[in-house]
Parts: structure tokens; sequence; C-alpha cells
């Protein structure tokens, strides 16, 4: 196991090596193993780490040319968040819509909670178009999957 990495080169690497690049093995050392992943959680995943890597699976697996973009991190010792953006092709079955073969982007803030210098709890805050807006909200307590076909952008 590698030594634990500094919280904001830990969220760093999670979205441009995990996320982007897909290396789903660097995981087992960033993410403790009872770790919980609410997002993952919240369409009935798998627990632990093992949910961490389902929810990033899927997120690759439905949305093919993905690109992200890192806005932002802020982190301390026990916490880090990121804002990042997200384009794509939305290719597959995703937060409850059928694939389009359309483009998607979206805005997220990630938020981990670390233990030990691993991600302990991963909540999020996603805003895709779809076209229409689809919310997902992990990042407090009660909030879940939110379409807003509203028309607002």
């Amino acid at each position: 196991m590698e030594p634990a990495l500094d919280p904001e080169e830990l969220m760093r690497r999670y979205l441009e090596q995990v996320v982007s690049a897909g290396r789903l093995e660097l995981i087992e050392d960033m993410a403790l193993p009872d770790m919980v992943d609410e997002a993952n959680q919240a369409f009935g995943g798998p627990p632990g780490r093992a949910g961490l890597v389902a929810h990033v699976r899927g997120f690759r697996r439905h949305l093919e040319a993905l690109r992200i973009e890192v806005h932002r991190i802020v982190a301390d010792r026990q916490a880090v968040m990121a804002w990042w953006s997200f384009t794509g092709i939305h290719a597959g079955p995703w937060l409850g819509r059928p694939p389009s073969g359309g483009p998607i982007r979206g805005d997220v803030f990630s938020f981990f909670d670390l233990a030990d210098g691993r991600i302990s709890r991963y909540r999020l805050f996603l805003a895709a178009e779809f076209p229409e807006r689809v919310i997902l909200d992990t990042s407090r307590p009660g909030a879940g999957l939110v379409a807003d076909d509203s028309g607002r952008a």
C-alpha cells in the first residue's frame, strides 16, 4: 500500500487518473476498504471500496469521449472538495435516462471525508444537462435525484 497522499493530490489523482483515465486499480490505495460512497449507495451499488469502483466504472461506461476539467480543489487534513466539469456522449443509460447518443455536460462538486489520509466517505452534487437538467445531490441528508425540465439554464 502506498503512503497516504496529500489531500489535494489525492483528489487530483482520483479525478485525472481514475475518473478521466480509467485507472480503477488506484482506488485500492486511495480509499479505505469500508469507505462509503453515497452516490453509489443511492443506486443500490455494492458497499465499501467496491462501490467506488462500480460508481466510476458506470460513469465511464455510459459516457463516451469523456473529458473532464478540474476547476478548483480545496482541502484540509480531514476533507477535500473539488469543483470539476465533464463533457461526453451519452452512450448508455445513466441517472434514469436512456442513452441519447447526443452530447452531455455536467458540473460536479465532489466531497471526500478522509481518515488516515484515505477516502472514508464520498458525497457529491452533480448537475448534468441531458438536454434537461438532472441533479444528483448526496451532499446533504435526504437529497437525491431531481429532474429539472423547467427550461432554466
